[in-house]
């Protein structure tokens, strides 16, 4: 019976001091409610679609939340946070990545338990990254830096009406009631790693039909077109990333190649295909 009384104690002792570590941990809490990027004037739009964070302290990984968000923090007092952009691979909300080209947002700061820390972070494009080799994309601000596929209906034209343009001027491809097809292609590019090393395509677009990213190597001949992702039509605009350092990986053994973005469309219908911020971005 004393045996049982010392037992029955002891597992009484555990158990309090059990209770009193755990309500010991009160986490602090941060608000983050949208990521800025601060691109510099060599770097074109500072345009964006950060749809998630990825969020360290110390290092060591809290997780990936949706913005805006409220985060728990358990580790109080004076600590290391780090936060990462997380983007849609390919516009697939299924594929969060951390965006390789931003930086990481680092702050020592201290969380106070049930307080709340409200920043918003800002973010630029690593210092490493090439935005104008081989190709510099088209922001459309001084003309329209693309060729066009010669069964392509119609070309990009330069809007700056406000009501119609992205930032300052945009692309516009017009398809009338008669028209049927459009394909834009970028110049003949060749010094492209194909290595695995990354390389994404990013661009601001709203259009009223699917329309298709392919590549052309070797040349444009049909035969040596390739598909590499499908977008939804949107009535506003919005970013979209797409990866590509799988594709060059896979024509590694290509000569050159050209990336192109076109639909097709039925008779009768009118069609309209909005871009701005092409950007072709490696390391």
């Amino acid at each position: 019976m004393k045996n049982q009384y010392l037992l029955i104690l002891c597992i009484t002792a555990i158990s309090l001091f059990s209770c009193e570590k755990q309500k010991a941990i009160v986490p602090g809490f941060l608000k983050i409610d949208d990521v800025i990027l601060q691109a510099a004037p060599t770097q074109g739009s500072s345009s964006d679609r950060i749809t998630d964070i990825n969020v360290f302290i110390n290092d060591q990984s809290v997780g990936i939340f949706e913005l805006p968000a409220l985060i728990p923090i358990q580790q109080t007092g004076n600590v290391n946070l780090k936060i990462r952009g997380v983007i849609y691979k390919n516009g697939q909300s299924n594929e969060k990545v951390d965006y390789p080209f931003y930086t990481t947002y680092s702050l020592d700061t201290t969380f106070v338990p049930e307080a709340q820390m409200e920043i918003t972070p800002i973010v630029q494009y690593q210092s490493s990254a090439i935005f104008d080799d081989p190709w510099s994309g088209e922001d459309f601000e001084t003309g329209v830096n693309f060729n066009y596929h010669p069964l392509s209906d119609t070309e990009f034209q330069r809007v700056t009406d406000p009501a119609e343009a992205f930032e300052g001027a945009s692309g516009l491809a017009y398809l009338t009631e008669s028209m049927d097809f459009f394909e834009a292609w970028s110049p003949r590019f060749s010094n492209i790693p194909r290595n695995g090393v990354d390389v994404w395509l990013e661009m601001d677009y709203k259009c009223t039909h699917r329309f298709a990213i392919s590549v052309f190597v070797n040349g444009t001949a049909p035969a040596n077109q390739r598909s590499i992702v499908f977008f939804n039509p949107r009535a506003t605009y919005g970013k979209v990333y797409i990866e590509l350092n799988s594709v060059f990986s896979t024509l590694s053994g290509a000569v050159n190649y050209t990336l192109a973005i076109g639909f097709p469309k039925q008779t009768g219908e009118v069609a309209q295909f909005y871009i701005d911020n092409v950007k072709l971005v490696r390391f």
